[in-house]
């Protein structure tokens, strides 16, 4: 990559006239800046954060689902069988004697598939955690999501892992 850069630098210095002096200024600038991006897309912001995972054999589309923590229980609930391009409502219900969350984050996504960008923010509503979720349609016919439940605490990342499968569309 820094030999893909310093053709490019000196080709733009022959291109646009400038001196080799501020070519080399140039391409030192460029080769910090890519060394920064570097550097920070590998550290771990969640450093000083305990994180745990967990697989749960809980189907959210039967079932109200459980979510056990170090800082209490959380209930996982979907308005409606989950169906693409259907929208449906995802609640995290805080159980009395549980820690509230200081943030809650949904990701989706369907094994070996790259289905895009389909994560969601839970808005806080009172005691409990609310969003409203779209699915996209799967252009292979697929249907079998995971889901991925991010329950943020002030020392601890808490994510559930859960299987489930959206409705076929009748045709």
């Amino acid at each position: 990559m820094q030999r893909y850069l310093a053709h490019r630098v000196l080709r733009l210095s022959q291109v646009f006239g400038v001196s080799l002096k501020l070519t080399l200024i140039l391409f030192l600038v460029m080769l910090l800046a890519y060394s920064a991006g570097q550097l920070l897309s590998k550290k771990n912001v969640f450093n000083d954060i305990e994180q745990v995972v967990e697989y749960s054999l809980c189907d959210p589309t039967e079932n109200i689902c459980e979510i056990n923590n170090s800082n209490g229980s959380y209930l996982l609930q979907f308005s409606g069988q989950p169906s693409a391009l259907v929208a449906f409502d995802v609640m995290l219900n805080v159980n009395v004697d549980s820690k509230q969350p200081d943030s809650v984050e949904m990701y989706f996504d369907m094994p070996e598939m790259d289905m895009g960008y389909n994560q969601y923010k839970l808005f806080k509503n009172e005691k409990n955690w609310q969003a409203k979720v779209i699915l996209p349609i799967c252009s292979l016919g697929k249907n079998d999501w995971e889901l991925n439940v991010r329950i943020r605490f002030e020392n601890e990342v808490s994510t559930t892992n859960f299987k489930f499968s959206q409705a076929q569309k009748k045709q």
